[in-house]
């Protein structure tokens, strides 16, 4: 493969990892359902975590996508990420087959999403190509 290429990889899936997490951090803002569904789940002030989450998530995920502070970004992602999949999905309680199933895919997309995190924090101290650096 041309290494010409690497570079443009890297920034690819920053974007692409980012932009997901972009979207979800502005619902958290701006939709009431989210805080209304922390709300059933018993999570206490419902709308204050929602938008402490979705800023954590937008501000980490801004940092990944251009470089800039990148352990501080992947670090918010995970924080706001892996409390959440535990709190709000908790599939393991569920008596409902289908809800159950829902509740596990959920579960293991949130801590997927957490352990990229991680990975991503991993090599934040390693120099990263067409970034902002930091």
């Amino acid at each position: 493969m041309p290494e010409w290429i690497f570079p443009w990889m890297h920034l690819a899936s920053r974007i692409l990892f980012s932009l997901f997490l972009v979207v979800f951090g502005l619902m958290h803002l701006v939709s009431p359902r989210i805080a209304e569904y922390f709300g059933t789940k018993e999570i206490p002030g419902p709308r204050v975590v929602a938008w402490a989450m979705g800023v954590m998530v937008l501000v980490g995920a801004v940092f990944v996508a251009i470089g800039y502070y990148r352990f501080i970004g992947a670090g918010l992602i995970f924080l706001a990420l892996f409390p959440a999949g535990w709190a709000l999905h908790p599939f393991w309680k569920e008596t409902d087959p289908a809800v159950r199933l829902t509740e596990m895919a959920q579960f293991f997309k949130v801590l997927a999403l957490a352990g990229a995190a991680l990975f991503v924090a991993f090599y934040s101290n390693t120099v990263w190509p067409l970034s902002l650096g930091g």
